[in-house]
């Protein structure tokens, strides 16, 4: 793999991981400035460093890596995880148990790990949303309650801007409500920070990805596809 597309995979995990990052929710005080270099400037050094520091994303990167062949600080298996795509499809049920098995590896409590262990998903989809509805945002690091509104902060929100100013995007998002026999996606209109130096060129009628409240992404297309298809793949293990 060139060192090109090196730098697009952290480019795109940088994306994604700095919201929590500079919470405190996740990863070390020392990854936000590379990680925002890297997002801005290109220059990413350090930065896969700073990502296998990370309780939960680097156990599913090795994962997803394990099952696909692939390079784990590859952009086809970052995307894998973050939003969903073909590769996930090479994923068995006795994927689950490798997860555990890295879990375990990187620190993760053991009690959460037997909890786990003792309640299978019908179907393995490695994404963050599973992480997020399946182990339970949170419960890994202990950082913030399991509940609807962190569900909603960390999984990976997505919808088109409605107006933008110098530092707030007004975006009609989809997000997650909860039914009787699990989730639905909604649709609700939220204004953000726009953080317009990690979003350049954002502009009205975009389609952005946010998470932690901040603005991460202007989605392609393709991945707006890949986001919406496998984010309901994985709410229906939660609502069948």
């Amino acid at each position: 793999m060139s060192n090109r597309l090196d730098n697009q995979a952290l480019r795109f995990l940088s994306r994604f991981s700095l919201p929590p990052n500079s919470l405190g929710y996740c990863g070390k005080d020392s990854a936000p400035a590379k990680l925002k270099k890297c997002i801005i400037s290109g220059d990413c050094r350090g930065v896969e460093m700073e990502l296998k520091k990370f309780i939960v994303l680097h156990p599913y990167l090795k994962t997803i890596a394990k099952f696909t062949g692939l390079p784990a600080f590859s952009h086809e298996v970052s995307e894998a995880y973050w939003l969903g795509n073909d590769q996930l499809k090479k994923a068995k049920l006795k994927d689950y148990n490798l997860l555990l098995e890295n879990f375990a590896l990187h620190g993760v409590p053991d009690f959460l790990i037997q909890e786990l262990a003792s309640k299978k998903p019908r179907a393995f989809i490695p994404t963050h949303l599973f992480q997020v509805l399946h182990v339970g945002v949170g419960r890994a690091s202990g950082s913030v309650p399991f509940n609807l509104e962190t569900i909603n902060n960390c999984m990976i929100r997505w919808g088109k801007v409605k107006s933008l100013t110098a530092s707030q995007a007004t975006i009609d998002l989809h997000l997650l409500a909860k039914v009787k026999k699990g989730y639905k996606l909604v649709g609700s209109t939220i204004s953000f920070p726009a953080a317009i130096k990690l979003v350049p060129n954002i502009k009205a009628g975009n389609t952005v990805a946010v998470h932690w409240k901040q603005l991460i992404k202007i989605l392609t297309e393709e991945e707006e596809k890949k986001l919406d298809y496998w984010t309901n793949e994985v709410m229906a293990d939660f609502t069948a």
